[in-house]
């Protein structure tokens, strides 16, 4: 099933009354899509902090011709409280490297930053990595392996893996990173990771409803954090048709939980600032909303989402070194 971000021009004509907000802990955090076209590049970093300081949680970075985890990677030190999202594929790349990408964007931004995954289905992508195009059912276990293979290598590392004694000449206690050790159906994935564990441990993933179909429903509704709720604002949005939307998306006790409500297709050059004011006032008016970030939060906090405990597994500890060269012959 396709979904498409409903469009918010005019209050929907069925509306019906939602439970109320209080019946959904962990209230969604309001964010904002920016496509990264190479032209919009000088103004993305003021466009960041003034969406910042309009209190909105969340970006969401889309690829317009750069990669949305290197322009979140350059937004993230020059930003205080929003959180990243990179949207960005998980069938034609390589997972390790991925993974590890993700991690560096949590450590520079410290702790705000999350993967909006999605699923390549352009046929034209897999040639240019060397990879024959996969059909929707072996895409979505592709995006599903690759999910359960970063979280892996994210978990890899004790927060006190690294102790850095000069005297030995340390840097890191073996004993305290282990093995990713991941089968997919066309990959592997040793590890550990190459990245210190990450101040969230585990980066929160989302699924946004314009990729769920790609992804799979394996993905959407199972191994990921979350729902992002697409509200579609290009042609404007009613704050009563807004606040409709939401409060139908919250009512779904079947469905994800919605964790975002994302703002896409907004004008950044027709007052974009007078528009996310609006309909976050009116949601916020309905408790319909997370409050905006403050310092030092990190995006698992905005989400409500319990602390990442590292999952220890003795059988898999780096310092005992299970295959010697005849094993990897």
């Amino acid at each position: 099933m396709t979904t498409t971000a409903p469009h918010l021009g005019a209050p929907s004509a069925d509306a019906q009354s939602a439970e109320s907000p209080e019946q959904h802990p962990g209230l969604p955090v309001l964010a904002v899509d920016l496509v990264a076209e190479p032209s919009l590049l000088g103004h993305l970093a003021d466009r960041a902090r003034e969406l910042e300081q309009a209190g909105v949680g969340a970006l969401t970075l889309s690829d317009g011709g750069l990669h949305p985890i290197h322009v979140a990677s350059y937004l993230a030190p020059l930003t205080d409280t929003i959180a990243l999202l990179p949207r960005t594929d998980a069938v034609y790349v390589e997972p390790f490297h991925l993974a590890t990408q993700l991690m560096s964007l949590d450590h520079i931004s410290h702790g705000r930053a999350g993967w909006l995954l999605t699923a390549e289905t352009d046929p034209t992508v897999p040639a240019t990595v060397g990879r024959t195009t996969l059909g929707l059912e072996a895409t979505a276990r592709e995006a599903a392996d690759v999910l359960e293979a970063s979280r892996l290598v994210w978990d890899s590392w004790a927060q006190d893996a690294v102790v850095r004694d000069t005297e030995s000449g340390v840097y890191v206690d073996a004993s305290q990173l282990q093995y990713a050790d991941f089968e997919g159906e066309s990959f592997a994935v040793r590890g550990p990771a190459i990245t210190p564990r990450s101040p969230q441990g585990l980066l929160p993933v989302l699924v946004a409803d314009a990729d769920r179909a790609a992804v799979g429903e394996r993905v959407a509704t199972v191994l990921a954090d979350g729902r992002v709720l697409d509200l579609d604002v290009s042609t404007g949005a009613r704050p009563d048709a807004v606040v409709d939307a939401v409060e139908r998306a919250l009512a779904d006790e079947a469905g994800p939980a919605v964790r975002l409500v994302r703002l896409v297709g907004l004008d950044l050059e027709a007052d974009p600032l007078g528009t996310v004011a609006e309909l976050s006032a009116a949601l916020r008016e309905r408790g319909l909303l997370a409050a905006a970030p403050s310092a030092g939060q990190s995006l698992r906090d905005q989400l409500g989402l319990p602390l990442a405990a590292r999952a220890a597994d003795p059988a898999r500890r780096s310092d005992r070194a299970r295959l010697n060269s005849e094993d990897l012959a």
